[in-house]
């Protein structure tokens, strides 16, 4: 690699079979030069996005190789129809459709209550699904690179030029572009660039403890089996505490998230600014959740050993999206870290990608701070109010028995605006995933 490079120019994108909407728009306008920092979902959905439009794009991870990483996700209806839209194939990856959303006491397993999808093909123009991270980040890794996006390995960016603008590599060396799309997530090294001032994560006291159970184990314990083979995404709801569980890969494994205050835990801290570590035993796990009801002890206890304990961590408003210079945007984490509680925070880095890839149309160097204020003015009030309803609902999920915990239950049965669960109320369903995020 030399000292300083640009990224290659644009070559005519692969023939589509796909809707329209892949296609470049007909313009006589120049490609831009993208240089996108971070492979994620979100990093790799702006470059599939950016390349379809014919600009040339390269993508900067510092990951040596990409592989089996992460636990369950889900997919939801307002990002599915962009994925189908643009041409991202995930008829042969292995998933589950979501039935939806089931609520249950923690002592004794009650339902309080279930919040079906329906047919979200028909009431939102896409599917529900859940599925492996893994496997999804392999679909888009094989798409973009499909397209003609240029992924670099091995490239860790510790710098940047905001005038050039070009990313600054840990060998020193740069590379350069017309525009900066910085995905590198919650623990974002630009972002106080964008702000003007320090804006660190904020830890939430939650910590989650993600678990993979194989499904083959679920299904031989009758008590367990209905957990896989009807496959809501079931929240146990208790003091200082909830647990998810969903099944994945259709129905081979079961994705168990264990939210839990950090002060109720006695195992393993994480140290200052650590985000994760291995947890060696589930003994913990198991004493923690020994008061619950037999299938979330079940959960515990089939955590096994080497699962892993995450830092739940918020963020305050970010105001910026938009670079002062004009030629760089944040996208996804780096701009709006989701708490696990609304399940969005994929979607939105979607639909961050859907909205920057229609605001650069038709964009030149010269047009670039226009659109990518267009972009933040479009995305920032839909972002901001996910998040601030992700912070409602850690409080909601973890109230101890008591009359709150009595109005909380009662509350999630009504289809009404004070119910405390954001998809609980149709109107706000509808607004999250009936939302099309092209389309303004």
């Amino acid at each position: 690699m030399t000292a300083q490079e640009s990224l290659p120019a644009g070559s005519t994108p692969s023939k589509s079979t796909s809707s329209s909407s892949t296609a470049a728009p007909s313009s006589t306008t120049p490609p831009l030069h993208v240089v996108v920092v971070g492979a994620g979902i979100g990093g790799l959905l702006a470059a599939i996005g950016l390349r379809f439009d014919g600009h040339a794009v390269v993508v900067l991870d510092q990951a040596t190789a990409f592989g089996e990483v992460g636990a369950g996700m889900r997919i939801p209806p307002n990002s599915f129809k962009l994925l189908h839209r643009w041409g991202i194939d995930l008829t042969y990856m292995k998933k589950t459709y979501s039935n939806g959303n089931r609520f249950l006491r923690f002592d004794d397993g009650a339902v309080i209550a279930d919040m079906p999808h329906g047919i979200p093909e028909w009431d939102f123009g896409g599917s529900y699904l859940m599925v492996h991270r893994a496997d999804y980040h392999a679909v888009l890794l094989d798409k973009a690179r499909a397209s003609g996006v240029e992924i670099r390995g091995n490239s860790r960016v510790d710098g940047y030029d905001w005038d050039a603008p070009a990313a600054i590599l840990s060998d020193g060396s740069r590379v350069t572009g017309d525009l900066l799309v910085v995905a590198d997530g919650v623990q974002s090294k630009a972002r106080e660039a964008f702000q003007g001032h320090s804006l660190p994560p904020v830890d939430t006291g939650d910590i989650s403890y993600r678990v993979l159970v194989p499904g083959q184990d679920m299904l031989a314990d009758p008590d367990m089996r209905d957990l896989v083979s009807q496959p809501w995404v079931s929240s146990w709801c208790g003091p200082d505490a909830h647990v998810i569980g969903y099944p994945v890969r259709g129905g081979e494994i079961y994705n168990v998230v264990f939210c839990v205050s950090e002060s109720t835990m006695n195992d393993q801290k994480l140290a200052e600014g650590e985000t994760k570590l291995v947890i060696a035993d589930n003994a913990e796990l198991v004493d923690r959740f020994s008061k619950w009801e037999p299938r979330v002890r079940k959960l515990a206890a089939l955590a096994g050993k080497g699962f892993l304990k995450w830092r739940l961590y918020d963020l305050e408003m970010v105001d910026h999206w938009a670079h002062p210079s004009g030629k760089a945007v944040l996208l996804g984490d780096a701009s709006h870290p989701m708490l696990p509680y609304m399940a969005s925070g994929a979607a939105m880095a979607c639909e961050d990608a859907a909205v920057l890839r229609k605001a650069l149309q038709g964009a030149t160097p010269a047009t670039l701070r226009e659109a990518i204020k267009t972009y933040e003015r479009v995305r920032q009030p839909r972002a901001s109010a996910l998040q601030r309803w992700g912070r409602q609902l850690q409080a909601a999920y973890h109230l101890p028995d008591g009359p709150q915990q009595e109005e909380r239950d009662a509350a999630m049965k009504e289809d009404k605006e004070g119910n405390p669960i954001y998809w609980g109320f149709d109107d706000r369903r509808k607004w999250l995933f009936g939302h099309d995020a092209e389309a303004f």
